[in-house]
């Protein structure tokens, strides 16, 4: 069934929010008087907050179970996504995430010697040729080496996140547990490498992980039902193509057409590994 107006309205919040955690990241660093640990830090533990009050304020459910392998990639993820966004700018590091991402899935699936169709090794195959272009050495690019890595360990972390995640009877509950759990992890790795904190940095990591990680991930659990499971997939597409909108309009970032065409790539690569897929609940 086609979904109505106000689950149109709240998936294109969702989608703007995910979109959003790469440009207030990006914004934050900026100037440098915010490093990334203490973002990640703050951002992990405002988004715990904010969805650990909606799973309790719905279930009663005080205390968060620990799933050490989630806990850790979303960690991951997020320490190595501030990391990557020192330099990155905010369309082209949101390309990388959700390519690599695309491509740490496919390899999973292998791994866990799921029924992969020629549809979906074809899609991998467009997508990592599209990454691969993306990051060919040229002069409209002078990319920082090691935050192109942290990005795709980002991806890695995303990836085997959202992996394990398939089979999730509640999303929103093991996203909240995990949310705690992976705050103290990168409170560690704060305590090792602390770096700065000002207003705005604190500001914008809050709003990242309260608003647009954990009220945008609540909406989106709850406008999933709406939705056939591909088509929920390539809703995400549009994450990039913001981000870098978002970028050029308020941190005045170039869209290029190598960036561009990346996109199209990395975006036609997953559509493809997405067509003639036997369905499966999402959840």
């Amino acid at each position: 069934h086609w979904p109505n107006m106000r689950s149109i309205i709240l998936t294109l919040f969702a989608l703007v929010a995910f979109a959003a955690n790469s440009f207030l990241n990006r914004w934050a660093l900026l100037d440098a008087d915010t490093g990334p640990i203490s973002f990640s830090v703050l951002r992990l533990f405002s988004g715990a907050v904010l969805l650990w009050l909606l799973v309790a304020a719905r279930s009663s459910v005080w205390w968060p179970a620990f799933k050490p392998l989630s806990a850790i990639s979303l960690f991951v993820y997020a320490t190595s996504f501030s990391l990557a966004y020192v330099s990155l700018d905010v369309g082209f590091g949101a390309l990388v995430l959700f390519g690599g991402v695309q491509i740490t899935l496919f390899l999973l699936a292998v791994m866990w010697r799921e029924e992969i169709d020629s549809f979906r090794i074809l899609g991998a195959t467009i997508s990592f040729l599209g990454l691969c272009f993306l990051l060919m050495p040229s002069s409209i690019h002078n990319l920082n080496f090691y935050s192109v890595i942290f990005m795709l360990l980002a991806a890695m972390g995303w990836g085997l996140y959202t992996f394990k995640g398939h089979s999730s009877s509640d999303p929103l509950l093991e996203t909240a547990q995990n949310f705690v759990w992976a705050t103290p992890l990168a409170l560690v790795v704060y305590a090792i490498m602390p770096d700065a904190l000002d207003t705005k940095g604190a500001i914008l990591a809050i709003v990242s992980g309260a608003v647009t990680s954990g009220i945008g991930y609540a909406v989106w659990y709850a406008v999933l039902p709406s939705f056939k499971s591909t088509t929920a997939a390539i809703l995400q597409l549009s994450v990039p193509l913001i981000a870098a909108f978002l970028g050029y309009l308020f941190l005045a970032e170039t869209l290029t057409w190598k960036l561009g065409f990346a996109t199209g790539l990395v975006v036609l690569g997953a559509i493809v590994g997405l067509s003639y897929r036997r369905p499966k609940p999402f959840n």
